[in-house]
């Protein structure tokens, strides 16, 4: 394929990207002498049904004539095969540019204007994308030292005005090829509830997938996607995305209400136009902009410490595993004191038993503290497979403290009070209050 003429005018030069509906290839216009991006169905995917939709996508994308959408130059069938002449849009994809470096607030902001503003454009024309995601747009640096957006791949797309009769096959087919063993699991992870359950997509899917692609460049989480394909489909039909602002601290509240707005599950209930949007993001820059600047918010986000600091003064839960923590540490340290007061081998492995056991048990529960903060579409099950764990520590830990006391009541009667005092109270808070707090973490929307 290197080397080929196409159309006996663009010269291929190297692949760009595959995927499972098409394979991007880079090309020299040979009579315009510039460079261009070529698409095509893939070898093992050539069919009269895929040809339409390939026909479809270049003429839907031609009738767009905007910045921040890649153009179409023109529409090759050539020996049954069937080619898109797009612009070469340089750069990135944003899932490439996610996955190595962060935007500020700023830089989202401005991309989420350039983003909404395109996809405006083509709401304009009546036709919706139906697939925006992180893989289907560009980042390319642009002459000022920023970034311009450019989305690419109409596929997918739908004019409203005419009904599509392939729609359905293609979008079934769009979904497995996604999910297919070595493809990213994009497409559904950005599909709107109605899409999911098989309702007719519209200009307010379109503003639901927007607002999952701005969650996750202003803080790097997919607030639905789990560690399967029915864990992600489950999250994104019942659960509500917590604010942006949980993830980055460093988000203003105007900007949560706007993204939440277009993840609400309900279209009736969601941002129902594009130019709405835009003005809402507008208005967040001219506040910002009017602000003074001793106020202006710094871009940097707060580390692990400080975000499990903040939580414990807010929830319950988090609270009552640092305090389980502690109660290990001053378990360990009672231990330590039942060791010098008994001399001898059976206090020695009393002591390395208590020992061994608080230090597994703080283990497991900072592990679950830092899941709630790094990773909590993976908290539920974190904390079922733990629990059963927990659980039998904490009751050997109460044990040990109470053989413990028994040992050394004769000689050390506040050692002993100590000890039984300990062991009771940590027993009853981890079967009792942590089953309780687990159970409503479990059952809290939040979660994910």
């Amino acid at each position: 394929m290197l080397g080929d003429l196409i159309a006996d005018r663009y010269r291929v030069e190297s692949e760009l990207g595959r995927g499972g509906m098409g394979v991007v290839l880079r090309a020299h216009d040979t009579r315009l002498n510039r460079t261009v991006a070529v698409k095509m169905l893939p070898a093992n995917a050539q069919s009269e049904l895929l040809r339409q939709r390939l026909a479809s996508e270049a003429r839907i994308a031609s009738a767009l004539n905007h910045p921040g959408i890649a153009t179409v130059y023109d529409f090759i069938e050539q020996d049954e095969a069937a080619f898109i002449i797009y612009e070469f849009v340089p750069g990135r994809t944003l899932r490439r540019h996610l996955e190595s470096e962060r935007f500020n607030f700023s830089e989202t902001l401005d991309a989420a204007l350039q983003l909404t503003e395109a996809l405006t454009a083509a709401h304009d024309n009546g036709i919706t994308h139906r697939d925006l995601k992180p893989e289907n747009i560009m980042v390319t640096p642009d002459s000022s030292g920023g970034w311009r957006m450019k989305i690419l791949d109409f596929g997918l797309a739908k004019q409203l005005q005419q009904p599509c009769h392939i729609e359905t096959a293609a979008l079934t087919q769009t979904m497995l090829a996604q999910t297919a063993p070595g493809f990213r699991l994009g497409t559904i992870a950005y599909m709107a509830p109605e899409q999911m359950e098989g309702g007719l997509a519209n200009a307010r899917t379109d503003i639901y997938a927007l607002g999952l692609v701005l969650y996750e460049m202003a803080t790097g989480v997919h607030p639905f996607r789990g560690a399967t394909l029915a864990a992600t489909i489950a999250n994104a039909l019942a659960t509500t995305a917590p604010p942006p602002s949980r993830h980055n601290s460093t988000l203003p509240a105007a900007f949560d209400h706007a993204v939440l707005k277009c993840l609400r599950k309900n279209p009736a209930d969601r941002v129902q136009c594009s130019r709405d949007l835009f003005i809402d993001l507008r208005n967040i820059t001219h506040d910002l902009n009017s602000a003074p600047a001793q106020v202006v918010i710094a871009p940097t986000e707060p580390g692990i410490p400080r975000r499990i600091f903040s939580m414990i003064l807010r929830h319950g839960w988090e609270f009552l595993h640092v305090r389980l923590c502690i109660w290990c540490v001053l378990l360990a340290y009672v231990a330590w004191r039942f060791r010098l007061a008994t001399p001898g081998a059976v206090g020695l492995a009393m002591f390395f038993a208590a020992l061994i056991c608080t230090t597994v048990l703080s283990g497991l529960l900072f592990s679950l503290l830092y899941t709630h903060i790094a990773d909590k579409n993976r908290l539920a099950a974190e904390v079922r497979r733990m629990a059963p764990w927990i659980r039998v520590l904490s009751i050997i830990v109460g044990l040990l403290a109470w053989v413990m006391a028994v040992m050394v009541a004769a000689t050390h009667t506040v050692l002993a009070v100590f000890l039984i005092l300990m062991g009771t109270k940590f027993g009853v808070m981890v079967v009792t209050l942590k089953s309780t707090l687990d159970r409503g973490v479990l059952s809290s929307k939040d979660l994910t």
